[in-house]
């Protein structure tokens, strides 16, 4: 069986379905191990399923003494191999975790977990892109934020942002001020500072009234253009 692995001239049908087989377990164990948002809205396994499936279909335009039979015995393998596991991941949630793996919190009571961050390989920008997504400007407002193992961010509001909508109470809406990221990894955003109005000596004045901690002891710090403030330091996290 390992010549099947191995350069050779003629592939009967029971090494296209072992080849197949150890194709399709590097790729899921490529996948698993990617960063969630690499592999888009997709498993690691429905990642490897949905490649290899896509490599099979087109690989008999790029090569014409590809036959289409052992193409589609392939292909059956990857699909009763996808609904196998599938399967089977239903009825176990041990297996489902090492398939799909876990969600992965990375606010918790308002606060940034920024081991989680590290571990996930997800930057402050893509977790504020994805807050964003789904309405959330200003991390005050936010008492869980959740990685799930399809890539996404799951948030769940604290009490009281979630209020009544001016059209509910029949008066003009008011634009909402968007945060800017003023402190990031203990370093000041002079940028930002500047559409806000400071230099960094009067931001610093600001944040030592507002927080007991030097800039350099924080791993993330917004501020609006209404003086809201939100800071996380380097260790777990400290909302203001």
């Amino acid at each position: 069986m390992i010549e099947y692995l191995t350069a050779i001239e003629k592939i009967p049908v029971e090494g296209f379905v072992l080849r197949t087989l150890v194709v399709g377990i590097e790729i899921f164990i490529l996948g698993r191990y990617l960063p969630r948002r690499a592999g888009g809205p997709f498993s690691a396994y429905d990642f490897a399923f949905f490649w290899m499936m896509g490599g099979l279909a087109a690989s008999p335009l790029y090569e014409a003494k590809i036959s289409f039979i052992p193409t589609f015995i392939a292909a059956a393998t990857i699909y009763a191999l996808h609904y196998s596991l599938s399967s089977w991941a239903t009825r176990s949630r041990t297996f489902a975790k090492i398939l799909t793996g876990e969600p992965t919190v990375l606010i918790a009571n308002g606060k940034i977990i920024r081991e989680n961050m590290a571990k996930s390989l997800l930057p402050l920008e893509i977790l504020l892109s994805e807050l964003r997504t789904v309405n959330v400007f200003n991390l005050n407002e936010v008492e869980y934020a959740i990685l799930e193992t399809s890539g996404h961010v799951s948030v769940i509001k604290k009490g009281g942002h979630s209020p009544a909508t001016a059209q509910d109470l029949q008066i003009a809406a008011t634009a909402k001020p968007s945060p800017l990221v003023v402190i990031n990894d203990g370093h000041l955003i002079e940028e930002n500072l500047v559409t806000l109005g400071y230099t960094p000596d009067s931001f610093r004045f600001f944040f030592n009234q507002q927080c007991p901690l030097p800039p350099a002891d924080i791993y993330l710090a917004t501020l609006d253009s209404a003086g809201t403030l939100y800071y996380s330091e380097m260790s777990y996290g400290q909302k203001s």
